[in-house]
C-alpha cells in the first residue's frame, strides 16, 4: 500500500482535475469562513482579510463553515461506496447528495460516538485524571479510529444498516484480519501528513519576513492555510481509499 501512489491517481483524468478544483474552492470558501469567525471570537483576527463581522454576517459565516464541513465528510463517505466498484481511482462528482450520504451515516457515527465516550470514561473512573491517564486514553482512541472507520467504511458499501456494524465486539475481528495493513497505511499517513505541515510552516515564513504591504501579507497567508487544509484533505481521501483497498482485500 503507496499512499503516495494514491495521491498521484487522484489528479490523473480529467474528471479528477475537475473534482480537485471544486473541492479547492469549497476550501477556499471553508478557509475564509473559518477565519472570519475566529475574528469575530477573539475581537480580532490573525489572517485579517476583511473587517470583524457582524452578528448577521458571523451566522452566514458559521453556517457556510458547518455546511462544507458536513459536505466534506459525506464526500469521502460518497468516494469510498465508489472505490468498491472500480479498481481505478476516480474522484466522484462535487454535487449536493453528499449532504443526503452524511445523514445516512449520522445513526451510526451517534452509536460509536457514545461507544467512545464511554470507553473514555471508564478507562478514567478506573485509572485516574491525571496527564498520565488522559494521555494513555487519548493514544487509546488514535488507534482505534483507523478500525472504528472500517466500520463506517464497510457500511458505504451499500448504505444498509447491519446489526453488526453496531456491535462494538466487531473492531477485535476487524483487527484481527486488518491490523498489519492499517498500521503501515496509518505511519504512511502521518509521515506524509508531518512532511505537508513542515512545507507549509516554512512557506508561512516568507509573507512575515516580506517587506509587501498589509493586506498582501494577510492574504498570501490565508492563501498559504487554504492551500495547506486542501493538502491535508487530498492526503486524507488518499487514506480513505488506502483503508478501502484493505477492506476489499481482507474483509470482503
Amino acid at each position: 500500500m503507496n499512499i503516495l501512489r494514491i495521491i498521484k491517481e487522484l489528479y490523473a483524468g480529467k474528471n479528477n482535475l475537475t473534482a480537485q478544483i471544486g473541492l479547492l474552492a469549497l476550501l477556499g470558501i471553508a478557509a475564509i469562513s473559518y477565519n472570519e469567525i475566529l475574528s469575530f471570537f477573539t475581537g480580532n483576527t490573525l489572517y485579517a482579510v476583511f473587517a470583524t463581522p457582524s452578528d448577521i454576517e458571523i451566522i452566514i459565516y458559521a453556517m457556510s463553515a458547518i455546511m462544507i464541513s458536513i459536505f466534506f465528510i459525506g464526500y469521502i463517505f460518497k468516494f469510498v461506496h465508489e472505490s468498491y466498484s472500480e479498481d481505478k481511482i476516480e474522484l466522484p462528482s462535487v454535487s449536493l447528495n453528499c449532504f443526503t450520504i452524511f445523514v445516512k451515516f449520522l445513526p451510526l457515527m451517534f452509536i460509536w460516538s457514545i461507544y467512545l465516550f464511554i470507553a473514555i470514561y471508564v478507562f478514567i473512573l478506573l485509572f485516574g485524571f491525571g496527564i498520565v491517564e488522559l494521555s494513555i486514553s487519548l493514544l487509546i482512541l488514535l488507534t482505534l479510529l483507523p478500525f472504528i472507520n472500517i466500520v463506517y467504511f464497510l457500511f458505504a458499501k451499500n448504505f444498509k444498516y447491519d446489526i453488526k456494524l453496531f456491535n462494538p465486539l466487531i473492531i477485535p475481528q476487524i483487527m484481527q484480519k486488518t491490523f498489519v495493513p492499517v498500521a503501515k497505511l496509518v505511519a504512511q499517513y502521518l509521515l506524509t501528513g508531518f512532511v505537508i505541515g513542515f512545507i507549509f510552516s516554512i512557506l508561512l515564513i516568507i509573507p512575515y519576513k516580506s517587506q509587501c504591504s498589509q493586506i498582501v501579507r494577510m492574504i498570501s497567508i490565508l492563501a498559504i492555510i487554504c492551500l495547506n487544509i486542501y493538502c491535508y484533505q487530498v492526503l486524507n481521501l488518499a487514506f480513505s481509499r488506502g483503508l478501502t483497498d484493505i477492506i476489499k482485500k481482507n474483509l470482503i
